[in-house]
């Protein structure tokens, strides 16, 4: 049986997400949304010319259009990234004192987003979830994984075998959305080769099932 895990177990056995996720209030948006009143407070203080240039950007609505992503419900080998478009709100840009830093922020962000959720981001919910030192936690993770690679051998009729645990992040909170990158063998005695699972995990429902999204080898990078 899968073992669940909730917040406070988690910090007990030392099982936790990114500083970030820490400083979450129950939204995994709250950050932005308190960054956005923060902007407004400023805006208010600012010169007429100011607030001219600001309306030029968008309304708080249209900022809200670049900071929320509304989710389909999963299905088997559908990733929820395909058909998204990256877009970054024209007022983060002032934020950064000077074109360098900006650019920095925009390649980070822009390559988070090309992962499809493998590699961490923040602003977008998703976090590095650490696990190196956690046995037990490890073979939770080695099982979620598990139910992705059964879905994907009898789907496509391989014989995908996993080997160990790369890294994981994570998304939301009573249900945790997995992204795992694992090292595999495509077939017995084959070389390794790096692939990815996606799958939910039901943090307070033990009596639900995870659910498998998806399992392929991982992309190649881009040079």
């Amino acid at each position: 049986m899968t073992t669940v895990l909730s917040d406070e177990s988690m910090t007990k056995r030392g099982l936790k997400k990114d500083v970030w996720a820490l400083e979450e209030d129950g939204d995994s948006c709250s950050r932005i949304k308190k960054q956005n009143v923060e902007e407004e407070e400023e805006d208010d203080d600012s010169s007429d010319s100011e607030s001219d240039s600001d309306s030029d950007v968008g309304s708080d609505s249209e900022w809200a259009q670049y900071s929320y992503v509304s989710e389909r419900e999963p299905e088997w080998d559908v990733d929820s990234f395909d058909g998204r478009e990256f877009k970054i709100n024209p007022r983060i840009r002032k934020m950064y004192p000077n074109q360098e830093l900006y650019d920095k922020y925009y390649n980070n962000r822009l390559k988070a987003f090309e992962s499809k959720g493998f590699l961490p981001d923040p602003l977008s919910g998703i976090y590095n979830l650490h696990i190196e030192k956690q046995n037990g936690e490890m073979d939770l993770i080695a099982d979620l994984a598990n139910v992705c690679i059964k879905n994907f051998n009898e789907s496509k009729e391989k014989t995908l075998e996993l080997v160990n645990v790369v890294r994981v992040n994570v998304s939301g909170l009573a249900k945790w959305k997995l992204y795992i990158t694992f090292m595999a063998r495509e077939y017995p005695d084959g070389p390794l080769v790096e692939y990815q699972a996606k799958v939910l995990h039901f943090i307070t429902e033990p009596e639900l099932l995870p659910f498998p999204i998806l399992c392929r080898p991982s992309p190649k990078l881009k040079i």
